[in-house]
């Protein structure tokens, strides 16, 4: 707007009879400042939880007889999870058979079917995945972090000795 104004003053003044007439224009500019609080990013660092609490009282006759170097296992969806606590149950030939983890829930859900059993009182998730594992999630109150469990059965597994080992569990302390 104040463009038009003195473009139409200095047009007015050029057009004008009178040559010794002058026109005097101030313009006044106004600044403004927006400053931006700088942005800030909270790490919350990982709880690391400790060790389940659950004793099985059910373990099929190959499981817990071996031993298994957990530094030469490749990580897997289940039990890859920062800041969990992984307990690994080992076949005779030295594989996992069963890790139960704590604090996280299944990494993943799995499309197959699950149903629902007991664990120590506890409502909880069970099923095959297509990976052939079979997996079991639940979690105890208040829910946080570490009241959150993963139980995985790496194949091979009879669903039976699947429901007889979590059937099986007690909880044993913290």
């Amino acid at each position: 707007m104040k463009l038009v104004l003195v473009a139409g003053l200095i047009l007015v003044t050029a057009c004008g009879g009178d040559s010794g007439a002058t026109v005097s224009t101030e313009e006044t500019i106004e600044t403004t400042t927006t400053t931006t609080p700088p942005s800030t990013t909270t790490t919350v660092p990982p709880v690391d939880c400790p060790p389940a609490p659950y004793e099985l009282t059910f373990i099929p006759a190959d499981i817990g007889a071996g031993q298994l170097d957990t530094n030469a296992l490749e990580p897997d969806v289940w039990t890859s999870q920062p800041g969990s606590n992984t307990t690994f149950y080992p076949r005779a030939d030295d594989t996992p058979g069963i890790a139960v983890v704590r604090g996280t829930l299944p990494a993943v859900d799995w499309p197959a079917e699950k149903g629902e059993t007991s664990i120590d009182g506890t409502r909880a998730a069970v099923g095959p995945h297509p990976d052939g594992t079979w997996v079991a999630g639940w979690y105890e109150a208040p829910g946080e972090r570490c009241d959150l469990y993963t139980m995985v059965f790496y194949p091979p597994w009879n669903p039976a000795d699947v429901e007889a080992v979590l059937e099986g569990m007690n909880r044993v302390g913290g």
